[in-house]
């Protein structure tokens, strides 16, 4: 007659499939009704390994304390193997002095033939681990020769094999990296996604530091990554070409890119406009008001943005004819250089600090280094400032043509590049108000206070006081 002893259960997976537990516990309860033990709880760890440390919250760390406080003395499982698969945790489980049973054959850890046995199983399963690890890697170094991609996680714009286009994703990678070679920036793109309601994908979300990871990713012209180095790979298809990916990678290692350091930038002119005091840019606290002395200057939004708008809209109307034609500067590869300057100073100043050159020329090299930069800065301001006006070539090039032009028509031809400008993303109205515009305002409430220097459309500045409400 069996003895009627306190049993538990635990049941184990380390992938969350259907049934996976459910069996588990079905087989075990059987045993138990078999041998006439109660069953007073049971332990379930779905997608937990047992080849790694499990910790404190899992049902495992608590089956151990209910073993040692005495709550059962039979531990039932399917397998050693869903039980465990290492020398720490059978010397854990050893300590609680509680018998295990097996649906496949018992295992009493209280005797010492019990405990050899035991040891000797969880080795073998520990051998199976280590072996299968060794073929996985195997398996990934020779899909890496053969530039294959290595399963894992899908890649947003990819099926799960790595190598198929999901074709509704795709088109919103294209549109990622068109948009940000265009001049949005990281940020407006995740808020628009964000915004629009794009799916992330499962367990994911949209943030910069994703959008980022997207971009500055070489999978995405068609190449297999295997630690971290990127293969051409005729096994995958390409989403984006490699010139453009190049273009936005050289973009986005470019020092001067970011126009206004720090995030969430809110307001148009925070740090553009300055005080007309001290020089100091304006910051947005319920207003727009100096950042060093909030007593200097202190301006209302709707008193500021309307008139720098108007002013824009001018700038462009009226800039020198040659400056939208500029449009296709090349800012990547101007960006590349300054970013190249920038690495060969840190390795200057690197090599001077070490002795491996004399002071002298390390000097002479540096002042020529700073020309060298302050000509790439101001050819890639150019280049910016025609790629930004380049949104309303064609509607200036409408407005301007042979021959008389009505003043309703021109004033039309202002308001749609009043209206074009307010449907740019904010960074690009910043980048816009940045290049044309200087822009200062003056303590007091007069209407004249706004100050306005045209940095590109210079025969506006005669009219460079601005009434603001």
């Amino acid at each position: 007659m069996s003895t009627q002893r306190a049993a538990a259960i635990y049941a184990r997976q380390s992938l969350d499939r259907a049934e996976g537990i459910d069996r588990q516990l079905e087989r075990c309860k059987e045993l138990a009704e078999a041998r006439g033990y109660t069953v007073v709880e049971t332990y379930q760890d779905n997608e937990t390994s047992a080849s790694k440390v499990r910790g404190a919250g899992t049902a495992w760390a608590r089956m151990l304390r209910e073993a040692k406080d005495g709550r059962f003395d039979v531990l039932l499982a399917v397998d050693l193997d869903r039980l465990l698969r290492s020398l720490p945790d059978l010397l854990a489980i050893t300590e609680t002095n509680v018998a295990v049973l097996t649906v496949d054959g018992q295992l009493d850890l209280t005797s010492a033939d019990g405990e050899f046995r035991a040891t000797m199983l969880t080795s073998i399963a520990r051998f199976e681990t280590r072996r299968k690890g060794e073929r996985q890697l195997r398996a990934n170094e020779y899909r890496a020769s053969k530039a294959m991609p290595n399963p894992g996680r899908r890649r947003f714009g990819y099926e799960s094999n790595g190598r198929e286009i999901r074709e509704a994703e795709a088109v919103i990678v294209r549109s990622l990296f068109e948009r940000f070679r265009e001049g949005v920036s990281v940020r407006s793109l995740s808020q628009d996604l964000v915004t629009k309601g794009i799916d992330p994908a499962p367990g994911r979300s949209w943030s910069p530091r994703r959008v980022r990871y997207i971009l500055q990713s070489e999978v995405y012209t068609g190449s297999a990554l295997y630690k971290g180095q990127a293969t051409r790979s005729e096994a995958v298809q390409p989403i984006v070409s490699a010139e453009l990916a190049e273009e936005v990678r050289a973009l986005l290692s470019d020092p001067t890119r970011k126009t206004t350091p720090g995030p969430g930038v809110k307001h148009l002119l925070s740090g553009l406009a300055r005080c007309a005091i001290c020089d100091a840019p304006l910051v947005y606290m319920r207003a727009y008001m100096c950042r060093t002395n909030l007593k200097h200057v202190s301006i209302q939004k709707k008193s500021l943005d309307p008139v720098v708008r108007a002013e824009v809209v001018k700038a462009i109307l009226f800039a020198p004819s040659d400056t939208t034609k500029e449009a296709n500067g090349d800012i990547p590869a101007l960006a590349s250089k300054l970013a190249s300057n920038s690495a060969t100073v840190a390795q200057l100043f690197q090599d001077r600090a070490e002795g491996l050159i004399p002071p002298d020329v390390a000097r002479s090299q540096l002042i020529a280094l700073k020309g060298q930069r302050e000509a790439a800065e101001k050819a890639l301001e150019l280049a910016r400032a025609a790629s930004a006006t380049g949104t309303f070539a064609q509607l200036r090039a409408g407005l301007f043509t042979r021959g008389w032009v009505s003043i309703a028509d021109a004033a039309e031809r202002a308001n749609q590049m009043g209206a074009a400008f307010d449907a740019l993303d904010l960074d690009r109205q910043r980048e816009l108000v940045r290049t044309l515009l200087s822009v200062r305002v003056e303590k007091g409430r007069a209407s004249n206070r706004v100050k306005v220097e045209h940095l590109v459309a210079t025969s506006l500045n005669d009219d460079s006081e601005v009434e603001s409400e």
